[in-house]
This record gives C-alpha cells, structure tokens and sequence, in this order.
C-alpha cells in the first residue's frame, strides 16, 4: 500500500478530486495548509501599507491506495493540479505499513 500525500492550489481541489474519482479513487483526507518554496510568497498592500505574505495558502491531500493505483494516482494528480506556473505544487509517495477500518475492523487493502 501507498499513501500519496499532494500539496496543490486551492482553486484546483475540486478538479483533482472529480479526476481521482474516475479513476477509481474511493476516498481521501484534505486540510488546508500553508508552506512555501520556490514560490515563496508575495506582497500585498492593506490600507496603504505593503507586507510581505511568506506562507502561500495549499490544499493537503492525503490518499491511501494499493501498490498497483499508487502511478495512475500521482499521474492524475500531476494533470490535474498543473496549471503550468509556479506554485502547483508537490506531490509525495510512502509506503503505507497498515491500514485499519475502525466501524468494519477491516485491515490492509481491504480497509481502503
């Protein structure tokens, strides 16, 4: 088992999530977040004074599928979420050492 964890903008949440839907994923985990990179931030101007934003704001998400999915998910992803300027974001692959389905008991593959 995988767990792909992706960091993308916002505005694409919805996009991903319709694509990673046809493609057989059955559920995943979001939080909004902050970080930054190579974007590192921006200024901005409120009531006449400029500040600097150093956190750029990004959508988590977390996705556990079996070793076969774990490719096609992160291709997904990277199709979805690109919108060819700085800033799209990361994608990351772990191994996943067990999975546990708390209403069912179900373990491993069984419980994603």
């Amino acid at each position: 088992m995988k767990l792909i964890i992706a960091a993308i903008k916002p505005f694409k949440l919805e996009e991903v999530r319709e694509a990673l839907t046809a493609v057989g994923v059955r559920g995943m985990m979001v939080t909004e977040i902050k970080g930054f990179g190579t974007q590192s931030g921006h200024t901005e101007i409120y009531r006449g004074a400029e500040y600097a934003v150093n956190f750029v704001p990004k959508v988590k998400l977390e996705i556990a599928v079996n070793d076969g999915m774990a490719d096609q998910v992160v291709e997904t992803i990277s199709k979805a979420a690109r919108t060819d300027k700085i800033g799209d974001g990361k994608v990351f692959v772990l191994d996943l050492e067990s999975a546990l389905r708390v209403r069912t008991g179900e373990t491993n593959e069984d419980a994603l």
